[in-house]
């Protein structure tokens, strides 16, 4: 189930795209962005009003300015971003507990792109316990808090799913994938089928109890969720916080949203700024229109992944170089966006001034800025 952070309220889908709840919002924001002291809006776990609204992303060092979330929408850049992991009652293991690894994989459906959804492997941990948190991995352990980038957004809607799997993993497994973190340039590693292994730069078979954990075993937490950018019937949606649960959290503690909020550092706190201590796992997310030129190769290494087993066949302890198709497939990419964009042209030379004009320009210049080469670039975009 996702939650949206407005204020001090954790708000439903079905809640936050109700008609008079999203006008009242939507003029909030717009009063906002110009200057205007806007009316606080009430929510069924809290409110929203000028002085709690998240605007964007606070490192926590006392006296910084928050980095601002630029807003969302078709055709604008699209970074979306764990914030915190929280493990809650998992992986549990009695009286005094126990310790195992954990691995958080994420993946992501984009139809803009390629229609397979191939798993990314975001954190692979050693030893964690229950109620423990994670922001990030730490500059020397392998992972990536990235979950989805697009230079410009095509798609209205996405379908988002999060899983943690907790076990216990071979030392082998740690290096495999602390070898391709490096070759990835901070892109997530995405697993294909049960088998391989994919970096930006390399290929390798996955050591066996990491693929057989995920994909044969049952994860301690698997949400799949949409996350509504601009989708046709419904309002478009702000940047900012969403709350990612396994099921519906109001059936566990029916006073959790009400207790609890997002902070602008996208922890969970309550009214006090103490951070959640409970059973209930989740995770939060940031999603804003933060232009990222070093992801840029995001999707065609998912792209390559969905269709990776086709071509390798890898021996055991393996690796071979990936470069030759990744880059066949950012060309394939830049090929069929080029077509678009050409496509788009001849419609729009046809049309007189106006709306409709206008909404294929924007497309146009969508389609224009997912094309990473330059010689296929339109000359304007």
């Amino acid at each position: 189930m996702i939650y949206y952070a407005q204020g001090t309220a954790l708000v439903s889908p079905e809640e936050l795209f109700e008609t008079p709840a999203f006008d009242k919002l939507s003029t909030f924001h717009t009063d906002l962005r110009k200057g205007r002291t806007p009316r606080p809006v009430a929510f069924s776990t809290g409110k929203v009003t000028k002085d709690n609204v998240i605007r964007g992303f606070a490192s926590g060092v006392r006296g910084a300015e928050p980095v601002i979330f630029p807003p969302i929408g078709p055709g604008r850049p699209l970074a979306i971003m764990i914030r915190e992991i929280y493990t809650g009652k998992y992986p549990g293991g009695g009286l005094f507990g126990s310790k195992k690894d954990l691995l958080v994989t994420s993946a992501i459906k984009s139809i803009a792109t390629f229609d397979a959804k191939p798993r990314a492997i975001n954190f692979l941990t050693q030893k964690v316990s229950s109620k423990n948190r994670l922001e990030r991995p730490a500059a020397s352990e392998q992972g990536t808090p990235v979950v989805f980038y697009s230079p410009a957004l095509l798609d209205r809607s996405l379908t988002l799913d999060l899983t943690m799997v907790f076990d216990t993993f071979p030392k082998e497994a740690f290096e495999k994938v602390g070898d391709a973190f490096q070759a990835a340039a901070g892109i997530p590693i995405f697993m294909s089928y049960s088998v391989y292994l994919l970096a930006a730069g390399v290929v390798a078979k996955i050591v066996g109890a990491l693929g057989e954990a995920l994909f044969d075993g049952s994860p301690a937490f698997r949400p799949s969720v949409a996350l509504d950018i601009q989708l046709p019937g419904k309002p478009p949606l702000e940047a900012g916080f969403a709350l990612i649960t396994d099921g519906n959290v109001d059936s566990i503690d029916n006073d959790f949203r009400s207790k609890y909020h997002v902070n602008a550092t996208g922890k969970v706190v309550d009214e006090r700024d103490k951070e959640y201590q409970g059973e209930i796992p989740y995770i939060v997310v940031s999603y804003d229109g933060t232009e990222y030129k070093e992801f840029s190769s995001f999707a065609p290494t998912a792209a390559s992944a969905a269709i990776l087993e086709r071509f390798f066949g890898i021996k055991d302890k393996q690796a071979q170089s990936i470069g030759l198709l990744v880059d066949a497939i950012k060309l394939y990419n830049d090929v069929q966006f080029r077509r678009e964009v050409d496509r788009l042209d001849e419609q729009i030379a046809k049309l007189p001034d106006g709306e409709e004009k206008n909404r294929l320009k924007e497309k146009r210049d969508a389609y224009g800025k997912n094309i990473l080469e330059d010689i296929l670039k339109p000359k304007t975009s």
